[in-house]
């Protein structure tokens, strides 16, 4: 982006947006009933957390660090589960910051944070163990820059951690997608389509127009989060997922479908719907977890001259 004093005027909107959204998810009542509601359904079943995989392959780091850290949900959760001996956690908003650095101070966890812009920052050599990314890469947009900067700071032998939206860019979904998410919100009644959080009930999930979005750099290159990686680290282990599901049940809508054995089985076949989806190719997964590993420095001069 030539312009910086436009590049700096998107990020201190981005800063105010998810400076709001972030801790107000923390506390805010309705939010913490979703966050139930979604555990109780299993929202997440065909995704698999960083603590369970790092469990399975018998992982453990000394020193990570954290890429959009947001409040500190996940670092704190590394800690508990005895996976990572201290973490260093880095996001652009000063209030998800601070609400993160009060709750390690009251906690005493080894954690630390800084306020920084993940398009511009630098990251020291050889300084971690272990990188995480978790949903944060599609609001990057010098997503060359950051893959550059986490294989420069992990050591020889460490990993990065990647769980991000995948899918289309700037929200223009397929048209297909769009096909089979309207025709499912179609039939929903009203009260399995309301966000208890934000009280909106959609009707309809369109295509938005460039600069709408609420945060200007929502899924800025989503679709080259990968592909913009994998040209600095192998992968090691993936798992993609979600065809429609986070459109048709968001955050916010998911304790209407705990009122009944009914309702429940309905979100079953949605769930079931969703994976068939994925599994038969009809649509491509927006969800995706990544491990991966540094590749050796004459992979990545041999591709770039290959490239020239």
């Amino acid at each position: 982006m030539a312009d910086r004093n436009l590049y700096e005027t998107m990020a201190a909107r981005e800063n105010e947006v998810w400076g709001k959204i972030l801790p107000d998810l923390e506390g805010c009542e309705a939010g913490i009933e979703d966050a139930k509601a979604s555990a109780e359904l299993r929202v997440a079943r065909h995704q698999r957390s960083l603590i369970r995989v790092a469990k399975e392959k018998g992982l453990h780091f000394k020193h990570g660090l954290t890429l959009g850290c947001g409040a500190g949900r996940l670092e704190r959760g590394l800690m508990q589960a005895g996976i990572c001996g201290s973490l260093h956690g880095i996001d652009i908003s000063e209030r998800a910051v601070a609400t993160a650095r009060e709750i390690a101070r009251k906690q005493n966890l080894p954690l630390s944070y800084e306020v920084a812009d993940l398009n511009f920052v630098k990251l020291s050599e050889k300084a971690f163990d272990l990188v995480v990314a978790q949903t944060s890469l599609h609001h990057i947009l010098f997503l060359e820059h950051v893959a550059e900067q986490v294989w420069r700071s992990l050591t020889n032998d460490g990993y990065l951690w990647i769980h991000d939206f995948i899918g289309e860019t700037q929200w223009q979904y397929d048209s297909k997608r769009l096909t089979i998410v309207n025709e499912l919100l179609a039939i929903l009644p009203e009260k399995f389509r309301k966000d208890k959080i934000t009280g909106q009930v959609t009707t309809e999930i369109k295509r938005p127009e460039p600069g709408r979005l609420g945060s200007p750099f929502e899924s800025i290159r989503s679709s080259e989060i990968v592909s913009v990686f994998e040209r600095w680290f192998t992968i090691e282990w993936k798992n993609e997922f979600d065809a429609f599901l986070r459109l048709v049940v968001p955050r916010g809508s998911r304790a209407a479908y705990l009122q009944n054995e009914d309702t429940r089985a309905l979100f079953e076949l949605l769930m079931l719907l969703d994976e068939l989806c994925i599994d038969e190719g009809i649509v491509t997964p927006t969800g995706g977890q990544y491990l991966m590993r540094p590749r050796p420095v004459g992979d990545i001069l041999a591709a770039t001259s290959a490239g020239n």
